[in-house]
């Protein structure tokens, strides 16, 4: 590389470019709510399981607008310390070493996803699922969690994890970013996603989904006189969204009420990763059980 050679990106990392970082926001929103007592009181004290409840007022609000969804309650929302935790925090409530047999990911996959899979004692139980136009191969998936599914029949009600009216153990995990997949960049559509949620509650199943990119999106080419962008609303459904609302839902006859998707969300890719600040949203029984671990 010459003297005049521009510095190399890596794009190993999904880190933001430091010019990006919203500082002055971030510290006039601090000043703001450390100078009020009633929020700096709640804000500093440990507060209730699922977390702040004004912030889970607000991010189901904000959701429910991105999304055009029905309304989505704070319920359906539990606080966490980012993405990674969301993950490992779920794992800890819906898995068992003994019970859930697979972790199905999409390949490529985000790398620092697999050891915290692995550190919940699902070691040497990552199983890749390739991609095609559409995102995760469903016919391929559908033939390995049937093969899965007749392999272990045996060990069908062996658990090490003591039992609570809030917990379940998914048979089998399957993880995915459905929208600017990690590292392809491919997003799944919505056929795929409906396929997905189906073929997640035929084999009692639990998609977990990293929606982080969902509000990084811009239009490619912006129509003459068009006042809004795609950065308002999102192109597609999340993956929970479809689980919420498709042929019934979590409530439909025969279904336990937790339902078969959780999403992961975070503010480390639209205000700082040093944040150290996300969401989950599940069904409101997931959430519950979510945020007593």
């Amino acid at each position: 590389m010459n003297g005049t050679s521009k510095p190399l990106i890596n794009l190993l990392r999904g880190w933001p470019n430091p010019s990006l970082l919203p500082v002055t926001q971030i510290k006039n929103a601090s000043l703001s709510a450390l100078s009020d007592h009633k929020i700096s009181a709640s804000a500093l004290l440990y507060g209730p399981d699922p977390g702040y409840e004004p912030l889970r007022e607000n991010i189901a609000g904000w959701l429910t607008r991105f999304y055009q969804l029905p309304p989505i309650s704070p319920k359906r929302i539990c606080i966490s310390g980012g993405g990674s935790q969301n993950i490992a925090c779920i794992l800890q409530v819906f898995s068992d070493p003994l019970f859930t047999k697979q972790v199905w990911m999409v390949s490529p996959t985000y790398f620092l996803a697999c050891p915290i899979f692995q550190d919940n004692g699902l070691y040497k139980r990552l199983r890749s699922v390739p991609e095609d136009e559409e995102g995760i191969d469903i016919d391929f998936l559908k033939a390995k969690l049937l093969q899965s599914d007749q392999e272990n029949l045996k060990g069908e009600g062996s658990h090490s994890k003591a039992p609570h009216a809030w917990r379940k153990s998914y048979r089998h995990l399957i993880y995915a970013v459905p929208t600017f997949s990690n590292p392809s960049s491919r997003t799944m559509s919505l056929r795929r996603r409906e396929q997905l949620v189906r073929v997640a509650r035929e084999h009692d199943a639990l998609i977990i989904t990293d929606d982080v990119y969902d509000h990084l999106q811009w239009p490619a080419v912006k129509t003459p006189g068009e006042t809004t962008s795609s950065l308002e609303h999102a192109v597609l459904p999340r993956v929970v969204d479809i689980d919420r609302q498709l042929d019934g839902g979590p409530d439909r006859t025969g279904a336990d009420g937790f339902g078969n998707a959780v999403s992961s969300g975070t503010f480390s890719k639209i205000a700082g990763p040093g944040t150290r600040c996300g969401w989950a949203e599940g069904t409101e029984k997931f959430t519950y059980g979510l945020s007593q671990w």
